[in-house]
Order: structure tokens, then C-alpha cells, then sequence
């Protein structure tokens, strides 16, 4: 396919070229034509000054004066002209060989001399030109132009210079060609290549990005789209590696239990069904949060930024929780300048402080204080919430985010890692730091962009 593409725009570069060819040898054709055409025009005007010259010389003595003739004859051959001139019979009077022996040997000498400096060359057609004297037919005059060498050497020069410029084009223009083609060509096969390795799943293929046309704009793009296709499919073979290992231990346990009831080595009861019912809700729990990781997870390839004001918007979160703040007997501390906006997902921005706030609810007890405040730091807008809770173990922190992480021991590890793709799918940060049984600190950063509404 790239060598078929290539040949076309191979063949339209030749066309293109070819034709710009032709338009020069179109030009030049034109040139030449009005620059004889030109010449013609004066040659015309030299002989109709030589008619009236002669036609003059004739009225002065009302017959043919071969003296004059002879001087007219001469002047018209060092002008370029061959001339014979006939009575009103057309009885040659005089032609150019005789005015010529009527000259003395020097003049001779001189006229021929002159005549060869102008390099005057073969005759053209002849053209008869007739005399009049007072409005009656006195003769003719047949008049043939002869070819100045030096207008045939500027039109052979021409023609030369032409031929080799036509040359010179021609190749540079196919070397051009063909380097063109196949630097347009080779990316575009680069491209084709890797998208058929993609489609047969070698993911991590990618192209090289050269220079900043639309070619290397679309290669850039192509390798963003390989970029997210991997990360996806990372994710997913990490997901389903995770769930598996998560999902085997209740579901050995409820076998292991069923399997002893059956064997009647458990007596079946209302205390076993309910042990049973229990692990079925916590396995329930498991898989709802895994459904909540996955939709965070596909969030990063479905992003959707709007200008949020984040006093309102924090302040909206902290209206919700706040029966549960009270009930436990904690307290909230919230800092947000009413000015200070930012552009976010707000769904994702959501989810982010409200698993954050819970799990600061749920590491605190009566008396602590959940602090919450929104600063800008340069381009970037940094949310805390930090807490006077229970802290997180030095070993545990490394690990916080990970899936299926969990410090509490009802807890599933899910909400943190939620929290990471979230961030990360807005081009931001989460960061942890804690001292056990002194407080957690979780910093969310996320780029700060102006709002353009």
C-alpha cells in the first residue's frame, strides 16, 4: 500500500512539474515569436524608408538615375536589405551586384567591410514593394531581408540556455520528486505498520515523531492513542489479576463452610446461615468497589472540565457530612478564599474530597479535628485535609494507594485508589503523610487553568 502510495504522489509531482515545464517552453516559444514578429516590423519600416527614398529620387528628375539608384541599393544593404529595382514594365533596372561594381574599390571594400561586421547571412523571401510618383505606378522595388547573425545567434543562445535550464529543471525537479514522495510516503507506511501491529495487540508499538506538520501531528496523536490503549490494557490485566485475588478468599471460605455443612462436620443452624449470610455481604461489598474502581478507572480516558468555584463547591461536600462530623463529635476546620476557582471534573473532583473526608471521619474519634483548606500554589491549585486521627503505620504508607490496600480492618482498599486514578486521569497529584497516632495529611494538587468563559 505505501509503494502504491507512493508511485501517486510520485506521479502527481511529475505531472506538476511537467506541466510547469511546458509552460516554460510555452513562454519561451512566445518570446521568440514577438521578438521576430519585432524584427519583421522593423525590416518592414527599413523597406517602406527605402521606397520613399526612392520614389523621392525619381521626382527630382522625373526618370530613373542609376547614380542614385545605386547609392539607394548600397544604403539598403548596409541597412539589411537586398533590394532589385524594376521599371513600370518590370524590366530590372538595378539589382544589388551592380550597385556594388558601380563603387569604387574602396568604397567596395568599405561597404562589404560594413557588411561583414553586421554578419548579415542568408536572404529571406522576397517581397515586392511598389513605386509611385505623383499618384502613377512608376515601378517596384523586390525587397529581401537578409538574416543578421547576431539575431540568429540570440535566438540559437536562447534556444541552448532553454534546453539546458529544461534539463537542469527536469532532473532536479525528479530528484525532488522522489524524495518528496518518499519523505511523505515513509511516515505514512510507518504509521500503517504500527497500526496493524496495534490491531493484532502489540501495544506498545509507536512511531517516531519527526518535525511539526500534519504528519508528525498525526503520529503525536497516534501515539497518545497507543498510550491510552496500553494503560487501558494494563489496567485491565491488573484488575483482573487484583479481583481474583481478592475474590479467592471468601469464596474459599463460604465453600469450605458450605462443604462442612454437607459433610455434616457443621451442624446447619441460623447461627451458620447467618456467618453465611455475612461473608456473602462483605464478598457483595468487594464487588461494588470493584465496579467503583473500575468507572473511576475508565474516567481517565472521559474527562470533562468545568470552571468550579471551590469555596461553594467544598462547602457544599462539608454540608452533607456534617450530621456525621456531629454525631461523632468531631469537629471541621474549613480555609478557602472566596475567590479561588479551578478547572476540574466535578463529578471526579467530588468523589476525590468525599472519599477523603470519610476516611478522616472514620480515623478520628470524639474531640478531633478534620482540617480542610484550599490554596493556590503558582499554576496549581493544592487541596489538604489533614486530621488529628490515629495516623497511618510508617510500613503502610509506601502503600497507601495501591489496591486492595487497607490499614482499617473492615476496609477494603478500594477508596484511595480511586482517589489516585481520579487525580491522575485530571493531571494531578495525591500524596500522603502521617505520624502514627498523631494525624494523616492528604494533598490533592491539580493544574490550575484560567477560566475562559
Amino acid at each position: 500500500m505505501a509503494r502504491h502510495l507512493w508511485s501517486k504522489i510520485l506521479a502527481i509531482l511529475l505531472v506538476v512539474s511537467m506541466v510547469s515545464l511546458a509552460s516554460a517552453y510555452a513562454l519561451r516559444t512566445m518570446m521568440i515569436g514577438d521578438f521576430q514578429e519585432y524584427r519583421e516590423g522593423e525590416m518592414l519600416d527599413r523597406a517602406q524608408w527605402l521606397t520613399a527614398t526612392i520614389e523621392k529620387s525619381y521626382e527630382k528628375t522625373s526618370d530613373w538615375s542609376k547614380n542614385d539608384i545605386a547609392d539607394n541599393i548600397v544604403n539598403a544593404l548596409m541597412a539589411g536589405l537586398d533590394i532589385t529595382v524594376r521599371d513600370a514594365g518590370g524590366n530590372r533596372i538595378m539589382d544589388a551586384p551592380e550597385a556594388l561594381d558601380r563603387l569604387t574599390p574602396s568604397m567596395k571594400r568599405r561597404v562589404l567591410g560594413t557588411m561583414a561586421a553586421q554578419r548579415l547571412g542568408s536572404r529571406g523571401p522576397a517581397l515586392t514593394f511598389p513605386l509611385f510618383s505623383e499618384g502613377k505606378e512608376i515601378g517596384s522595388v523586390d525587397v529581401s531581408f537578409l538574416e543578421r547573425q547576431k539575431d540568429l545567434t540570440f535566438i540559437d543562445q536562447a534556444d541552448r540556455l532553454l534546453f539546458a535550464s529544461l534539463l537542469g529543471t527536469a532532473f532536479i525537479v525528479i530528484i525532488l520528486s522522489v524524495f518528496l514522495s518518499r519523505k511523505i510516503a515513509l511516515p505514512i507506511n510507518a504509521l500503517s505498520a504500527a497500526s496493524q501491529a496495534i490491531s493484532e495487540g502489540e501495544l506498545t508499538t509507536r512511531v517516531a515523531v519527526d518535525g511539526k506538520d500534519e504528519i508528525a501531528r498525526l503520529a503525536d496523536t497516534f501515539n497518545l492513542m497507543a498510550d491510552n490503549l496500553e494503560r487501558q490494557d494494563t489496567l485491565r490485566k491488573k484488575l483482573i489479576t487484583d479481583v481474583a485475588h481478592e475474590l479467592r478468599t471468601p469464596v474459599a471460605a463460604l465453600r469450605g463452610e458450605l462443604e462442612a455443612m454437607i459433610d455434616g462436620i457443621i451442624p446447619l443452624g441460623r447461627t451458620q446461615l447467618q456467618s453465611l449470610h455475612e461473608e456473602i455481604g462483605r464478598l457483595a461489598t468487594l464487588i461494588e468497589g470493584i465496579e467503583d474502581l473500575s468507572q473511576a478507572e475508565a474516567r481517565v480516558f472521559s474527562v470533562h472540565k468545568d470552571w468550579i468555584q471551590l469555596h461553594p463547591f467544598i462547602s457544599h461536600i462539608i454540608k452533607r457530612f456534617r450530621p456525621l462530623f456531629d454525631a461523632k463529635g468531631v469537629r471541621i476546620d474549613f480555609t478557602c478564599d472566596e475567590s479561588e476557582g479551578i478547572s476540574a471534573d466535578p463529578d471526579a473532583l467530588s468523589r476525590i474530597l468525599i472519599n477523603l473526608i470519610n476516611n478522616a471521619l472514620a480515623a478520628t474519634v470524639k474531640d478531633d479535628t478534620v482540617f480542610i483548606t484550599a490554596t493556590r500554589s503558582g499554576s496549581r491549585s493544592i487541596i489538604e485535609i489533614r486530621d488529628s486521627g490515629r495516623g497511618i503505620p510508617a510500613e503502610g504508607l509506601p502503600f497507601i494507594f495501591e489496591r486492595f490496600y487497607s490499614t482499617a480492618p473492615a476496609g477494603l482498599g478500594i477508596g484511595l485508589a480511586i482517589v489516585k486514578e481520579l487525580a491522575e486521569a485530571q493531571g494531578g497529584t495525591i500524596e500522603a503523610t502521617s505520624e502514627e497516632s498523631n494525624g494523616a495529611t492528604f494533598t490533592l494538587s491539580l493544574p490550575l487553568l484560567h477560566n475562559n468563559s
